[in-house]
């Protein structure tokens, strides 16, 4: 994101700190119309009430600027672009298109996830493979054997960016005096874990609802999840915990999947054969 940054500054004349904000706007709004039209586009919300529909549009508003806060501290350039590729790849994987477009449109993102944070789009497309072994892999916008090859392919061109930049484009580059394992660190720093705590919550939430498994659930957002479940694991073992900007893109991806939780938790259904409530 920086060489793209400091390659438009040049053309444009403009200082690098202005492109930057400006990639970080225009991915930002990338990320949160394509997550929220993710959630107008799912039964729950289609099938709800108008006031439903405000409480689901009002909570995704909320988890929106709840997760936004956390820019604040100890912003990075490759953020919010992860943000906006994991949205559109949610995209993807919820609303049908044609088959040849869905496909490039997902080897296309890839390559560039790839090259700004490869780490997430292996984490995604492991958790579309893992979701796509489960029936609920037939809810995906793509045929399944179709979203499985263009996920391993996917993979496969993710790993093999991150192997050229390593071993080819940047050889010298290291961590330098700290360690690549910070586990151990993460465990033994408890001061760590209350970022972690206080911006967790939604996604801990999030997981425990689906567990219980009473709630319509749509095959694109548990794929996401599935992927931001990888992700954390990748995270708590090389990651500095308390730098929770590292898991936002998931974070801010699985909020369509929050809301339609929350509105089937809280919100109350007439059941057209019944007399009570459900």
């Amino acid at each position: 994101m920086i060489d793209t940054a400091y390659f438009l500054a040049q053309h444009t004349h403009l200082a690098l700190r202005h492109m930057l904000t400006m990639l970080d706007v225009i991915a930002g709004f990338i990320a949160v119309f394509a997550l929220f039209l993710v959630l107008r586009r799912s039964a729950v919300y289609r099938e709800a009430s108008l006031a439903g529909q405000w409480f689901g549009a009002a909570g995704f508003v909320v988890l929106v600027q709840f997760y936004l806060a956390w820019l604040l501290w100890y912003q990075r350039p490759e953020t919010l672009p992860t943000a906006a590729i994991l949205a559109l790849a949610l995209l993807l994987l919820a609303v049908p298109l044609r088959a040849g477009t869905a496909v490039f449109g997902f080897l296309l993102l890839a390559v560039a996830q790839g090259f700004v944070r490869a780490d997430v789009a292996f984490a995604l497309h492991a958790g579309i493979l893992l979701v796509c072994l489960t029936p609920l892999g037939r809810g995906f916008a793509l045929p399944r054997g179709l979203q499985v090859g263009t996920s391993v392919v996917s993979l496969l061109m993710v790993v093999g960016i991150q192997y050229w930049l390593m071993r080819r484009m940047f050889p010298q580059a290291t961590y330098g005096s700290t360690p690549v394992f910070q586990l151990l660190l993460n465990l033994s720093s408890a001061a760590s874990w209350i970022p972690f705590v206080l911006f967790m919550w939604p996604f801990a939430w999030t997981v425990w609802t689906m567990g219980r498994r009473r709630y319509r659930m749509n095959a694109g957002g548990v794929a996401v999840l599935a992927g931001a479940l990888i992700f954390l694991g990748m995270w708590l073992m090389v990651g500095r915990v308390k730098e929770v900007r590292i898991f936002l893109p998931f974070a801010l991806a699985l909020a369509p999947l929050t809301v339609e939780f929350a509105m089937q938790r809280f919100l109350v259904q007439e059941d057209p054969g019944s007399s009570r409530s459900v």
